[in-house]
This record gives C-alpha cells, sequence and structure tokens, in this order.
C-alpha cells in the first residue's frame, strides 16, 4: 500500500513538471514570437535591394533596443494593402501617397520622416521626375508628349506616377487618352532602362533615381533630358526633377502595435547619426520628426483617387447622412398630406353620392307632387260637375249619381 501511494505520488509531481515545461515552452515561443519586429519596407527598386539597404538600420534597432529583434520584410507594391489590412506587420514605411491611403483605411500613424541623402546633400521633400532620350528634340515640354508612348513605375507609386500625372492632368493631358500607349514598369530601374532602350519614348520615377543609378555606374546621366515643370511652384530640390515636392517617405506603427514601442522605435530613429553605417545604406540622412502629409492630401484629391476616389460623387447614403432629420420630416409631411387629399377624395366621393341621392328624391318628390296635383285637379273638376248636377237634379238623385261616380273612380 505504501508503495502504491509512493509510485501515484511520484506520476503526480511528473504531471506536473510535465505540465510546467509544455506551459514554459508555448509561453517562451509566445515571447519570442513578439520579440521579433517586422518592419514591412516597399521595395521600390526590387525586394533585394531593399535588403540590402535597409538591413543595417533594423540592426541598429535591434541594439538600441532590448528584447525586440527587428527584421526587414519587403513589399511588392501590390502586397501592401493586404499586409496592413491582415497586421502581418508591426512598422511600415512606404511612399508617402500610400502611407496617406493606409492612415484612411487602416488607422496606421506615423512616427518619423526619412531624411533624404542624394550624393551628400540631405533633404525632407521628394518629387518626380519626367524624361526621355537627350536626343529626343520633339519632347521638351508636357504638351510634347501628347501620341508618344510612356511608362511610369506602379498605379500606386507617388514619386514614380502620381506626381507627375498631377503635372499631366494641369497641362492638359489625359494618359488614359492622350498616350499612344502607357504602360507600367514595376519598379524604377526598370523605367529609366525602358526609356534608354528605346522600348518608350518617355517615362517618369521618383527624383533622385537617374543620380543614384549614374552613382552606381547602371546608366550616364547625360543620355537623358529631364521636363522642368512643376506646377509654377518653386521647388529647390537639390536634384532633377519635374514636379512640385512632397514629404519624404514615412515609417509608420500599425494599430495594435503598442504606442510604447512606437515611441521607443521614433527615438531610435531620429537618434540615427548622419554619419552611421545604417544611415550610409540607406542613403539616408537619418530620421526627423514625422512632417505634415498635406500637399500629398491635395496630390490625391486633385488626381481623385486613394481615399478621394468618390470626391464630388453625391450617393444616396451621402444625402440621407447629412439631412435625415429634413428627409424625415418632409417624408411626415408628405404622409400627412397624402392622408388629407385622400380624406378629401373620399368626402367628396361621399357628398357627391349623397347629392345624387337627394336629386333622385327630390326628383321622385315633384314628380309625385305632380301626380297629387293632377289627382287633386281631377277631383276638382269632378266635384264641380258635382255641383252642377245637384243644382239641376233632386237630392236623391244627385246623390245616387255622386256615388256612381265615386263608384266608377275608385
Amino acid at each position: 500500500m505504501k508503495n502504491f501511494i509512493i509510485l501515484k505520488s511520484k506520476k503526480v509531481i511528473f504531471s506536473f513538471i510535465a505540465i510546467f515545461l509544455v506551459t514554459g515552452a508555448i509561453a517562451g515561443a509566445a515571447l519570442a514570437e513578439d520579440s521579433v519586429i517586422k518592419i514591412g519596407v516597399l521595395a521600390k527598386r526590387g525586394p533585394e535591394r531593399c535588403i540590402e539597404k535597409w538591413s543595417p538600420t533594423v540592426e541598429s534597432l535591434t541594439e538600441n533596443i532590448p528584447g525586440k529583434t527587428f527584421t526587414i520584410v519587403p513589399l511588392a507594391f501590390d502586397q501592401i494593402y493586404t499586409v496592413v489590412k491582415n497586421d502581418e506587420v508591426d512598422f511600415i514605411m512606404a511612399n508617402s501617397s500610400l502611407y496617406v491611403e493606409l492612415e484612411n483605411y487602416y488607422g496606421i500613424s506615423r512616427i518619423a520622416t526619412l531624411k533624404n541623402n542624394v550624393l551628400g546633400k540631405i533633404n525632407t521633400k521628394f518629387g518626380g521626375v519626367v524624361f526621355c532620350k537627350k536626343q529626343r528634340n520633339d519632347i521638351r515640354q508636357y504638351r510634347d508628349l501628347k501620341d508618344k508612348t510612356f511608362m511610369a513605375v506602379e498605379e500606386t507609386s507617388f514619386g514614380g506616377w502620381r506626381t507627375a500625372w498631377r503635372e499631366l492632368k494641369e497641362a492638359g493631358i489625359d494618359p488614359f487618352k492622350d498616350f499612344a500607349s502607357f504602360s507600367f514598369g514595376g519598379t524604377h530601374d526598370a523605367v529609366v532602362y525602358a526609356v534608354r532602350d528605346g522600348k518608350v519614348d518617355a517615362g517618369t520615377v521618383r527624383t533622385d533615381t537617374l543620380e543614384r543609378m549614374d552613382a552606381e555606374g547602371k546608366i550616364r546621366m547625360d543620355d537623358f533630358y529631364v521636363i522642368h515643370e512643376h506646377g509654377g511652384e518653386n521647388v529647390h530640390l537639390p536634384f532633377m526633377h519635374s514636379t512640385r515636392e512632397y514629404p519624404e517617405w514615412p515609417m509608420a506603427k500599425l494599430q495594435l502595435t503598442s504606442n510604447e514601442l512606437a515611441e521607443k522605435v521614433s527615438a531610435a530613429l531620429i537618434g540615427v547619426p548622419e554619419n552611421s553605417a545604417a544611415a550610409q545604406a540607406a542613403n539616408c540622412g537619418g530620421w526627423t520628426i514625422p512632417l505634415n502629409y498635406q500637399s500629398v492630401h491635395d496630390c490625391l484629391k486633385e488626381l481623385k483617387v486613394g481615399p478621394y476616389k468618390d470626391l464630388g460623387k453625391i450617393t444616396l447614403t451621402d444625402v440621407f447622412k447629412k439631412y435625415w432629420i429634413l428627409i424625415l420630416i418632409n417624408f411626415a409631411t408628405l404622409v400627412l398630406l397624402a392622408w388629407f387629399l385622400g380624406s378629401r377624395i373620399k368626402l367628396n366621393r361621399m357628398v357627391r353620392a349623397a347629392s345624387k341621392a337627394l336629386e333622385i328624391e327630390v326628383d321622385e318628390r315633384i314628380l309625385t307632387g305632380k301626380l297629387l296635383q293632377k289627382e287633386r285637379d281631377r277631383a276638382l273638376a269632378y266635384l264641380d260637375i258635382a255641383g252642377v248636377i245637384i243644382v239641376a237634379l233632386n237630392r236623391d238623385q244627385s246623390i245616387a249619381v255622386i256615388n256612381n261616380w265615386i263608384f266608377a273612380i275608385r
């Protein structure tokens, strides 16, 4: 019996130990998962270049924020929305117009803005470049692009399409009607190569792309001509440009990412020195406080894309939301008016029916009166005759005659 109790006690102890180990393993796995922080980055020049460019930055964040391991998730243009919607990353870095859209749709919040470094020149603004081969003397202004073949980076690319689209629209060009052909290259490099190799007449990429590719030995800047029109604004970008300027890419946190972690990441990014390995690898001058992105909103409003795609369109839902009280009052008034008109129509019908019945009854009474009058006149005529007879005959004879007439009348 004693051995049985000891054996049973050992089993209970081993069970508790097993449960403890399993629970600890699960908790450890969950903790390890929570310690890995994913930063989604728009890979505008491809995933390999994206990882090469931003790996030193996430390494710096890992060193400066204890207990967290940061990793880069390169994203294509068509992956951004799904990844953010499904909370597959903790932070997102994308172009300025994508940020505005994601902020509107999924509530992301910017925590810092990139300071760009182009050949030693630091800037927090960028735009678009519209260019062609230098020997194309027939292309010198936006209006010269009509009936030409044209390539942009991607439909949702800001510097590589939307900034230029705004200028084209202002110049009276509809890209979807006025170009001989219009296509998207997918990356900035692909667009530059397409123009260089004569596959299209002209194209657009974000500012600093031509300078970077020239510095990397991939192209020669002197082979291209850049259109210098930018909406009539005074633009002072330190590189070739064709459009208005807009704030640089932001780093943003997703809704489920804690503010505490976001504050640490923001502080670590803004604290990155301009000459650090992370900054040099990213070709940037570090980070600054989040800038104002109203100019990006203005661009998207002008183009009616993103959160402004239905701008100016009035739906029944919009009207009801704005004027529902007036609509209800007017509806109630119409119901009362309809009831009143219906009651009047019903009453008029009753009056007409009663009037008709009354007319019939009056006509009948008039007819009856006429008949009675005829009978009265007839009776009086008989009485007059009777009077004559009474005068002419004696009493007994008159009575007999009158009784015979009365009997005859009946």
